[in-house]
């Protein structure tokens, strides 16, 4: 509390002597306040409180990220060698229809709701085969030559394929759109009539991520900000961003438990490539996934979620911390401000030409 002042005169500044005295004793309980109320005492107490709990969360964010993070990522980047792009073009495993190659893209990758599941997306890849008595002219179709059809469905090449007038060519298709039917194009040259066709599916991986929330001028502290919460901004938790934010969330495969439900964030999301319903290396995949579950835990208290869930708890009593140096600090500059204005007016009081 500020010391009582009872003068409230200052006969130099004339016909505004008492004016000038109630500013100058405004500013002197004003700087009694810095000295006495302890206000840089109480500053220091949360300044260490908030560094003994950074100490904390620094550790606990190396932690998840070396023993949990980063081991699913390289246990991910395995199933993309056991299943992505270059086992599929040779062992691809089709199937009757879409729905058939979903359930079994699931079965061998997981779906969202399941804690070893490891594909954020999914689609159908449609193989179209044109027949030999409809291929006329010879078939070459490159990867990502676009495709359409007579049925108005469109999509684009998967893997190479060619072959030359009447010879059967099965086309894989992704990213499909509408209905594949009638003459099959690529690149709007006509391949001819679509024959039979057969399914697989695909999904994308993304890195399981934590996602922190981040207050740049609360760490550290601003007070030039009107607000300590400004511009908040959510960062992956990665090498750089250890040990920062108020808070944080776990995203297994990045998405927020349904397919493509990819939460906000400041940053990007890397994919790291894409697996397929492929006929070799299904128990590998499964040793793999099995791997993933055991890291992420069954509950809030084991695996990478008890880590996260830890490190939650204590960013966000560091927040009260960094809000209470945010204060004080921010209070130190006001009553900065407010002596020097009223210093400003002292002066123009005292000022002769202001005298009657």
């Amino acid at each position: 509390m500020s010391f009582g002042v009872t003068t409230y005169e200052d006969r130099s500044a004339g016909a505004y002597s008492k004016a000038v005295g109630l500013i100058q004793a405004t500013n002197l309980s004003l700087g009694q306040d810095f000295e006495v109320a302890g206000e840089f005492d109480t500053l220091g107490v949360n300044s260490f409180r908030y560094d003994n709990l950074s100490d904390a969360v620094d550790t606990i964010d190396q932690k998840t990220r070396e023993e949990f993070l980063d081991p699913i990522l390289a246990a991910k980047n395995n199933i993309l060698t056991f299943g992505g792009y270059a086992e599929a073009s040779s062992n691809i495993q089709y199937y009757g229809s879409g729905s058939a190659a979903i359930s079994a893209l699931e079965s061998l990758y997981g779906a969202p709701a399941d804690n070893d599941g490891v594909i954020s997306t999914r689609q159908v890849i449609t193989q179209v085969t044109i027949l030999g008595a409809a291929n006329t002219e010879g078939i070459s179709a490159t990867v990502g030559m676009a495709i359409t059809s007579d049925g108005e469905g469109t999509g684009t090449v998967l893997f190479p394929a060619s072959g030359g007038a009447g010879v059967d060519v099965a086309i894989d298709i992704q990213d499909v759109s509408g209905n594949i039917s009638g003459n099959i194009y690529g690149g709007g040259v006509k391949f001819g009539q679509a024959g039979s066709f057969q399914f697989a599916a695909s999904g994308e991986v993304y890195p399981d991520n934590v996602i922190v929330l981040f207050y740049p001028s609360l760490h550290p502290p601003n007070p030039a900000e009107i607000s300590p919460v400004v511009n908040p901004q959510f960062k992956i938790l990665n090498s750089t961003t250890s040990g920062t934010g108020s808070g944080q969330t776990y995203y297994r495969n990045s998405i927020q438990g349904t397919y493509d439900s990819f939460p906000f964030t400041d940053d990007s999301f890397t994919l790291l490539g894409d697996v397929y319903t492929v006929s070799t290396n299904n128990a590998a995949i499964g040793v793999s996934c099995a791997f993933i579950d055991a890291l992420r835990g069954s509950s809030g208290i084991t695996g990478i979620q008890s880590f996260v869930g830890a490190g939650a708890t204590i960013k966000e009593l560091r927040y009260g911390f960094a809000v209470n140096q945010w204060v004080l600090a921010k209070t130190a500059v006001n009553k900065q401000a407010t002596i020097n204005a009223n210093d400003s007016a002292i002066a123009i009081l005292k000022n002769s030409a202001f005298q009657p």
